[in-house]
């Protein structure tokens, strides 16, 4: 128990907070990038004209504003010494943004999910056909209520500690904390896995029993394969959102339970420590992940992609060699000038 301790105390906990957010910067300025080439493509092709399509854009745009506000923000908690008053505003300010994106984007793949639903499973029935815009817009309003309302708390519940500015946790953990974090997973966590099981649950049983009337088994089964794949794309990226993020919300639960800090885990031994941050910082990169998944699973993004950066290659190289040539030749002149 001695050794333990000793152990605790001679591990330097701020050099390894600030470690994180060294690791963090890059993530941010990858996904920043990412994204934008990610939203060029959906904006540019006429193929991504569709209700999917446009609700993924919206999940886009906050990982754009999320990176470009986390990586100013985890520069400066890297390069400047903070005060405490300024430590507080950043970790709110950064929580409440990294929620907030999160929050968008699983509350836009629970969107995206129940359209998919209704196009699938009941594209006849009356109140889909006659209000569906108002019908995901009120899912959207929705959605943003619950984000403003999870991230809202997280902004008064996160705070720092006078003897270390640069370290973000849950100071008062009281049982207020307690349940906001509760809510907030349940909110989070729980209702999109709900979500998301029942409505790909029913297209899948449905897709596996369903002929379209009026049309042929060839032709019915080459239309059920690309709705599939599309299915089946859309479920994996929620699943890899659901699976990154399941170590941050045990986490919130564990520290809902115990009513323990971060600061309090650290006295548990090293190993719990680094589990807490490693839970964080998965949760915390998702909107540098984000991009990813759609290009690496979603077969058109991935083409228009491969595409696009086949053009700029090529444009690229072929201004390369008209700069060599030109090179070339005003060498050749001034040779035989001479």
């Amino acid at each position: 128990m001695n050794y333990s301790s000793s152990f605790n105390n001679s591990v330097d906990y701020q050099m390894i907070t600030s470690y994180a957010f060294i690791a963090a910067v890059p993530f941010s300025f990858i996904g920043l990038f990412t994204n934008i080439f990610l939203l060029y493509i959906l904006i540019k092709h006429e193929i991504f004209a569709k209700t999917t399509y446009y609700l993924l854009r919206i999940s886009v745009i906050s990982d754009i504003v999320c990176n470009c506000i986390t990586a100013s923000g985890y520069l400066i908690v890297v390069g400047a010494t903070i005060s405490y008053s300024d430590g507080l505003i950043l970790s709110r300010i950064l929580t409440f943004i990294l929620v907030s994106s999160y929050g968008v984007s699983i509350m836009t793949l629970c969107v995206i999910a129940i359209d998919r639903y209704f196009a699938i499973v009941r594209p006849l029935s009356p109140f889909y056909r006659h209000n569906k815009h108002r019908f995901i817009g009120g899912l959207l309003a929705l959605s943003a209520i619950m984000i403003i309302a999870t991230a809202m708390q997280n902004f008064f519940l996160i705070g720092v500690y006078p003897d270390d500015t640069k370290f973000f946790d849950f100071i008062d953990t009281t049982p207020t904390l307690s349940y906001c974090l509760i809510l907030g997973t349940i909110a989070f966590y729980f209702i999109p896995v709900l979500v998301l099981t029942i409505t790909y649950g029913k297209i899948i049983i449905h897709m596996k029993n369903y002929i379209r009337p009026g049309v042929s088994i060839a032709n019915a089964d080459d239309e059920n394969n690309k709705k599939r794949k599309f299915i089946k794309t859309l479920i994996t990226i929620a699943s890899t959102y659901l699976l990154i993020s399941w170590p941050y919300f045990a986490t919130l639960v564990g520290i809902a339970i115990t009513r323990k800090s971060l600061r309090q885990v650290r006295q548990l031994g090293l190993v719990y420590y680094l589990l807490a941050l490693f839970s964080f910082s998965t949760t915390g990169t998702i909107s540098s992940v984000n991009p990813f998944l759609y290009l690496i699973h979603d077969s058109s993004v991935q083409l228009k992609a491969k595409l696009l950066i086949s053009v700029i290659y090529n444009k690229t190289k072929s201004r390369i060699l008209v700069t060599d040539d030109a090179a070339s030749k005003h060498s050749t002149n001034s040779v035989a000038a001479w």
